[in-house]
């Protein structure tokens, strides 16, 4: 009887180690986008830049806030590789070093209450920002605190005339100066086919180079920093571990 009360205690205490183990190995399933409300027009905002456009072109007036903000905040540059984990090549001003412009970026969201000190991610509101900024109306760019609802936006607004930011899949749109890169992030399973409003990350293409493209964007590295992504033989984003690119977004802006 005493062994039979010792093997059942054994058997509870194995079934209770089992339960309360980790599960490290099971990553959450992607959300699906099934479900989801529409999200309906873009919703007024109170918001100006704070200067005009640099240029009458918006697609260049985008290029040259991005590289400016990119010089503002110390010119960081982070590399990516097929091969290897990202490299940082140069360390940049980070975010709360500079609180009071990351303000300025989620003013644009209609946020202003937040900084570089509120540890909330501001890389949306830094694309809104640049966007805004360069002239681009809201009816055709409406600005997000959230990436992945910006580009929701843009795929709506694809399918009306005069559309100027259309959605690609990578692997169809090689990037070019103006584009935005714009990846998955966190495991949130965003794609195209499944715009479920996780998280994700955009950076605008500043420049192009054999196999190569620059990009600029926010709290990478908790800074603005510029991204270099290996490009093919063809000119098209080579997949990468560190940076799922479920996008690229053509700018035909003038």
């Amino acid at each position: 009887m005493r062994r039979r009360t010792i093997l059942a205690l054994l058997s509870m205490a194995a079934c209770s180690v089992a339960a309360c183990a980790p599960q490290t190995s099971m990553a959450p399933a992607p959300k699906s986008a099934a479900g989801l409300a529409p999200l309906g027009p873009c919703p007024p905002s109170s918001w100006k830049p704070e200067a005009p456009p640099p240029t009458a072109s918006a697609k260049t007036s985008m290029v040259l806030l991005a590289v400016g903000e990119w010089a503002r905040f110390g010119r960081q540059v982070v590399t990516y590789s097929t091969t290897a984990p990202p490299r940082t090549e140069q360390l940049g001003v980070k975010e709360r070093d500079a609180p009071e412009r990351i303000t300025d970026y989620w003013r644009a969201v209609d946020k202003s209450g937040r900084s570089g000190l509120t540890d909330i991610p501001w890389s949306a509101a830094f694309i809104s920002w640049d966007i805004a900024s360069a002239g681009v109306p809201r009816n055709l760019f409406c600005p997000s605190q959230t990436h992945t609802i910006y580009v929701e936006r843009m795929i709506e607004r694809a399918r009306q005339p005069g559309a100027v930011l259309i959605p690609h899949p990578p692997a169809s749109r090689p990037p070019e100066v103006g584009d935005l890169i714009c990846a998955s992030r966190n495991g949130s399973g965003t794609t195209l086919s499944n715009l479920n409003r996780g998280a994700g990350h955009c950076d605008i293409v500043v420049e192009i180079r054999p196999h190569e493209a620059h990009a600029i964007g926010g709290n990478v590295g908790d800074s603005i920093t510029r991204s270099v992504f290996p490009l093919d033989g063809g000119g098209f984003l080579s997949p990468i571990s560190a940076r799922p690119v479920f996008t690229v977004i053509e700018n035909r802006l003038p």
